[in-house]
């Protein structure tokens, strides 16, 4: 006997009858049919539906994601299998949404189709890819691209073709299916012949043009448009055909078309096909993109698709498919998320009396275990398609009878309503994933990103801070610092007009002054390579909440002061390499409550990329956070000047910290000569006057208060009181005089600092309306405001003598004539290096370029002392540059050579050296004495006289005459 093989056996096992429905059938109202295990299989194939999230790990199958489906096969009476499917479908019609799936009944859809040669397989192949495109479903229908080329190309014949190229007939056929015009391909297989005139030159171009454009249009036309991805799968990512028998995918397409298909393998092909109808849904299902993208039409997609076919039978095709799918998911070993029911009628054929088969008969299982079924098939499955068997996906579930009404009344458990009510929603998807989350998302974020810097450019607006340019200008570096609540400041250094630090006008134009200068001196660095360009940060305080006229206009004279030097730098002609020099604006906040910051975060920054920057001068006040920036700078070896600072202790801080005016302890050394000076009265009572404490303390008042109750208790003939502002009594000298002395015999020394100096001279006109006023000295920072025209025309100071200490003296009595007639008044007329600062600032406020140039800027009574002290601190660094050399040098060196015993610099307010102190001890400073007219107009124009000074004045080799007060001799 002649054993048959197992394939064969399979085959006939699997072979179903199909029949036609009566009239009876379809004219009776439909009803689900009910049979025992309904409920079971039911519950089954809508566990199978579902599909699994995308995180979870499947435990029992130890897979990420989509799990390999069965092909389910349903085998028994008619009205079991066919009422089944049909009330699937008819379930999976009303669910909501409406997932894509597919009824089709195989005898009829076999019949009705006209592609009659095909084999019934390849015909149910394709009703079931129309179907799957429909656009009746939620999801957005499968264009089924990679089938749809690969069937396009089965049903086309190839022509001979005339042109040179072999290839140009399938790269047209490709083309039409692409619905793309065929004349770049015509245009590059047309012989184009390159004509023109006699010329050699025209001839050459044309000829060079047409060769160009041969090789371009021969480019495109051999582009496979618009199916690249496509030809990429069929080459690269799938085996069927044996795609590296062709040299690129035109030559495979070739090999597709019906003219060739005799050559190739048919179950190849046929593989090919339903191999390319899985990729296309897997791609639709697909949940990442680029394997780490995710991809949110993948993740809608929560349920599989349901492929009903029945009256599947080997002669129209539906067991035929279901094998050839069998195969293909063994042979690629993909999961595809197609879950195919297919129903037959029970009369399997049986093997032949004799016949051998390879595998033992298997027990039917009914639909009572369709849970058991499922879970067998899945623990045999990777045994069985390592073994690529032919039934390695199948999963026969066989059905009984269904019950009759009176059957169904008398069953007990869930069968008899296992139709109503079922759970049909596969689950929501990921809320990311759905229709317009992660668009709003992205808008909001969007919005988000746009708000943020338009909310960050508005504080910065507001706070006059410049946020683009800040962005783009290597020059600026600026940020926003809250320096009390809700005042929020520009803070950072600038060295160009892109950034201008505070809101007064005096103030932003000797900004814009110094950076006019910066870009001068940049220009005549680049074309005089040999003048080193040296440049040194200037740290205050620029800005402020409100109005604070007295600080804009302190700052503005200092800011002059550097200005007046990099003018004279940049016309110089002393020599080839003598230095030119830039100036970095730094700004601490109000009172400098941002310094430590500035210094920390931006300054130090700066100075470690940029070596040119030699010094740090300025500084502006004595306060904490000035004292942390000064050691910061310390630690980090950059020479720090202050120009008007006098608190205690601050050359113990840092070892690279000078100081251009004597401290607090010279200023009371100064107070205690002039106090042993008068004689007629002498002063009997001297009454320091300070504002209330504050938390924290203010150094600088500290430090004074303590140096001048010291020095002034040293003299024997003098008592000493300190009061706070707000005292009563004390502060009415003519109502209510002290007994110990009263009129001249007191003295009130004001150590505070300018804010409070009007009120406390208010106070003091106001009860001394007719008698004599006491004696009143202010300590050196009511400079700020005595400089001031418009205060010195308040009211309250009419006909007043305004005494105060003067760290800068020299350059005040330099006088009117220094800025309108370029020389100093009498007796120092004849200093050198005061004659120098006055023709500088002369030059300067009349020079037509600068910004200081104008009727806006009146000439002022008298050279304020920030502006001499300032230039005095800049010119010393360039005094110490042009002792450098042109070479490079580090800014540690400047240090040294300052306190280097033969150094002294002599500049217009006197000689200074740090050979035995580097806080100016030896430095001159007196009691100016600024009177006070009734008439305004002459009160804006009076300047200070001395009244009292000790220190150096210009040196030995500058001797000058001196009253018996130590002020110059006239």
């Amino acid at each position: 006997m002649t054993p048959i093989r197992s394939d064969e056996w399979l085959s006939s096992s699997l072979r179903c009858r199909s029949v036609t429905w009566s009239g009876a059938h379809m004219a009776a109202e439909f009803k689900p049919p009910v049979f025992p295990g309904v409920h079971e299989l039911l519950k089954l194939v809508l566990t199978l539906r579902k599909r699994p999230p995308f995180l979870p790990r499947v435990s029992d199958m130890a897979v990420h994601g989509d799990i390999p489906l069965p092909l389910i096969r349903l085998v028994g009476p008619e009205e079991s299998v066919h009422g089944f499917l049909r009330g699937f479908r008819d379930v999976l019609e009303k669910a909501e949404p409406r997932t894509p799936y597919v009824f089709m009944d195989a005898a009829t859809a076999v019949l009705a189709s006209p592609a009659a040669s095909e084999p019934p397989k390849l015909i149910l192949l394709e009703q079931l890819c129309q179907r799957l495109q429909e656009d009746r479903f939620s999801a957005r229908p499968n264009s089924f691209r990679r089938y749809r080329v690969a069937k396009f190309l089965t049903r086309q014949t190839l022509t001979p073709s005339r042109n040179r190229d072999p290839q140009s007939e399938i790269v047209t056929l490709l083309r039409k299916w692409r619905g793309q015009s065929p004349s770049i391909q015509e245009a590059a297989q047309t012989q184009v012949s390159a004509q023109g005139d006699s010329g050699f030159s025209t001839l050459g171009l044309s000829g060079a043009l047409w060769f160009v454009r041969l090789l371009i249009l021969k480019w495109l036309g051999r582009r496979s448009y618009g199916i690249v991805p496509e030809a990429r799968w069929f080459m690269r990512r799938q085996t069927y055909m044996v795609p590296e028998h062709s040299s690129d995918f035109f030559g495979f397409a070739e090999r597709l078309t019906a003219g060739r298909l005799d050559e190739q393998n048919a179950g190849q092909l046929h593989k090919l096909l339903v191999h390319a109808f899985l990729e296309d849904l897997r791609q639709a299902y697909r949940r990442r993109r680029l394997s780490v993208l995710p991809r949110r039409r993948g993740w809608r997609r929560t349920a599989y698709t349901p492929v009903l076919i029945d009256h599947a039978s080997e002669e129209n095709g539906g067991l035929p498919l279901l094998r050839l799918i069998n195969d293909v998911r063994n042979e690629t070993g993909k999961v595809d998320p197609l879950l195919v029911i297919a129903g037959c009628r029970d009369e399997p054929g049986t093997p032949d009396a004799g016949t051998e088969i390879d595998r033992p008969e298997e027990v039917p299982l009914f639909a009572p275990a369709s849970a058991t079924a499922y879970s067998t098939w899945k623990r045999e499955l990777p045994v069985q398609r390592q073994k690529l068997a032919a039934d390695a996906r199948f999963l026969t579930i066989h059905l009984p009878e269904p019950l009759r009404p009176e059957a169904i009344a008398r069953t007990s458990g869930e069968d008899p309503d296992a139709w109503a009510d079922l759970d049909l929603d596969p689950g929501k998807p990921s809320r990311l994933a759905r229709r317009g989350v992660l668009e709003v998302i992205l808008v909001g974020c969007l919005v988000a990103v746009a708000a943020l810097p338009a909310t960050r450019l508005q504080d910065f607006w507001q706070a006059g801070c410049s946020y683009l340019r800040a962005k783009t200008s290597a020059g600026i570096d600026v940020r926003l610092a809250e320096i009390a609540p809700g005042d929020w400041q520009c803070v950072g250094y600038s060295d160009n007009d892109g950034q201008i630090f505070g809101t007064n006008d005096r103030l932003a134009a000797a900004q814009r002054e110094i950076f006019r200068l910066n870009a001068e001196a940049a220009r005549i660095h680049d074309t005089h390579r040999n003048r080193p360009l040296i440049s040194i940060i200037y740290f205050g305080g620029l800005t402020h909440a409100g109005a604070d006229l007295e600080t804009d206009i302190a700052v503005a004279e200092e800011l002059i002061g550097l200005a007046i030097v990099q003018r004279q730098q940049n016309i110089s002609v002393t020599g080839e390499d003598d230095p030119l020099l830039r100036v970095i604006i730094a700004n601490g906040g109000r009172e400098m409550a941002a310094a430590d910051r500035v210094t920390r975060d931006v300054l130090i920054p700066l100075v470690e990329r940029d070596a040119s920057i030699k010094a740090v001068v300025g500084l502006d006040r004595t306060v904490k956070q000035t004292r942390q920036a000064i050691a910061d700078l310390g630690r980090a070896a950059v020479p720090t000047i202050g120009t008007t600072l006098t608190g205690s202790g601050l050359a113990d801080i840092s070892k690279f910290y000078f100081q251009m005016v004597s401290g607090n302890p010279q200023q009371a050394k100064l107070l205690a000569g002039y106090l042993n000076h008068l004689k007629d009265p002498a002063v009997h009572l001297l009454t320091i006057v300070r504002p209330e404490r504050s938390d924290p303390p203010d150094d600088y008042i500290e430090s004074l208060v303590t140096e001048v109750g010291k020095a002034a208790e040293s003299l024997t003939a003098v008592e000493v009181e300190v009061i706070d502002l707000s005292g009563e009594n004390a502060l009415k000298p003519c109502t209510k005089p002290d007994p110990r002395a009263s009129g001249e015999r007191r003295m009130y020394f004001y150590a505070g600092r300018e804010t409070g100096y009007s009120s406390f001279l208010q106070n003091i006109k106001e009860d001394c309306a007719v008698q004599a006023l006491p004696r009143i000295v202010a300590d050196d920072a009511i400079e700020r405001i005595v400089a001031q025209p418009s205060f010195r025309q308040q009211s309250f100071v009419s006909e007043m003598n305004l005494d105060y200490v003067a760290l800068g003296s020299l350059v005040v009595l330099a006088g009117r004539s220094c800025a309108a007639e370029r020389s100093p008044a009498a007796p120092l007329s004849d200093k050198g290096p005061l004659v120098e600062f006055c023709a500088g600032y002369y030059d300067l406020i009349n020079d037509e370029a600068s910004e200081l140039n104008g009727e806006a800027w009146a000439v002022p009574s008298y050279p304020g002392e920030r502006v001499g002290i300032a230039f005095d601190a800049a010119d010393m660094v360039v005094t110490a540059a042009r002792k450098a050399g042109p070479g490079a040098w580090n800014r540690a060196w400047l240090a040294q050579l300052f306190r280097d015993r033969e150094f002294a610099y002599v500049g217009a307010s006197g000689r200074i050296t740090f050979a035995e102190s580097r806080v100016g001890a030896s430095r001159n400073t007196a009691i100016l004495r600024l009177p006070t007219p009734a008439s305004a107009q002459e009160a804006a124009n009076t300047a200070p006289r001395c009244l009292f000074l000790i220190g150096d004045l210009y040196g030995p080799e500058g001797a000058t005459p001196q009253e018996s007060n130590g002020c110059p001799k006239d």
